[in-house]
């Protein structure tokens, strides 16, 4: 029998989150399960992602949910499967998932896991998928002494304007940069703003072009995310030539403290565990790490 995926119709969506989630604890399953359902019912998720396989009987058998993002990117659950020829089933949902969002102009593909989810990847690396890193999750609630924010500041900080010179210097800090350098060049450079502004709530006065002695020399990114009010460092670099002179303990002072002016309740951001230099000025900076995921991609080229 072929194994063909088909699109969930909305009469087998429950059944088929139950089957991607079915690793989980019961109680933790449910609960994901009706999260997913309520997202799709609200319309926050497309249902378009969400492939299912089929016994011979007709009943689901395997299921697969991957989401289109901005910025040519999607986010994709790894398949859940059931009953005889589980690999071949997860392999028939994986290509199919993969050819669905290559014709939808996908480049990037990411997979985060936990890191007790790892076996859940072992399709994802049969079909084309890399294990690239690990990401580290960090928060600061933002109980800082004054002196730390009135710091003298060398820098200038242009608010953001979409124009040439923002978007050159937002290219140059990423050559020779530590975080997840595999995905450098694959997108243009409008398709990565395109994904950093679909990021939470788009602010453009919370976006700055970084000048030290009337030369851009970096680019800071914040944004709030709406339910929880906390603001997320998106993004921050320095070019090449400007690095390693505590340019980005200033910039990371001033996303601080443009935060507390805000009440911002605390500020996230995420770093690749192989960036030890920003890991260690995160810490210094008073960023506590509270989670980590395993990164998996697949880069279309």
């Amino acid at each position: 029998m072929d194994l063909v995926p088909e699109p969930a119709r909305s009469p087998d969506w429950e059944t088929a989150f139950r089957l991607i989630f079915q690793y989980l604890p019961v109680q933790e399953r449910e609960n994901r399960c009706a999260n997913a359902l309520r997202l799709l019912q609200r319309g926050d998720l497309s249902p378009q992602g969400l492939f299912l396989v089929r016994s011979p009987g007709g009943e689901p058998c395997g299921a697969l949910f991957c989401l289109p993002v901005p910025g040519c990117s999607a986010l994709l659950w790894p398949p859940g499967v059931r009953g005889d020829r589980c690999r071949d089933t997860e392999d028939a949902l994986l290509r199919h998932a993969c050819t669905w969002l290559r014709q939808r102009g996908v480049k990037l593909v990411q997979t985060l896991l936990a890191p007790d989810e790892k076996a859940l990847a072992e399709p994802l690396l049969r079909n084309g998928f890399t294990f690239v890193t690990r990401l580290w999750y960090m928060r600061h609630d933002l109980n800082l002494p004054a002196a730390c924010l009135k710091v003298p500041s060398r820098l200038d900080y242009q608010t953001f304007t979409d124009d040439a010179l923002f978007r050159q210097t937002l290219l140059r800090t990423y050559e020779g940069t530590r975080d997840c350098p595999e995905v450098n060049g694959v997108r243009s450079i409008d398709e990565v703003l395109q994904g950093h502004r679909a990021q939470g709530v788009f602010d453009p006065e919370r976006w700055w072009l970084v000048h030290h002695q009337g030369q851009p020399i970096g680019v800071l990114m914040m944004t709030e995310m709406p339910e929880s009010g906390e603001w997320e460092l998106a993004y921050m670099g320095v070019v090449p030539e400007a690095r390693r002179r505590g340019f980005g303990r200033e910039m990371l002072r001033r996303a601080l403290g443009q935060a507390c002016a805000a009440a911002a309740p605390a500020v996230t951001l995420s770093v690749d565990a192989r960036n030890q230099p920003a890991w260690g000025l995160y810490r210094s900076l008073g960023f506590e790490p509270y989670s980590q995921q395993l990164v998996y991609l697949a880069i279309f080229a």
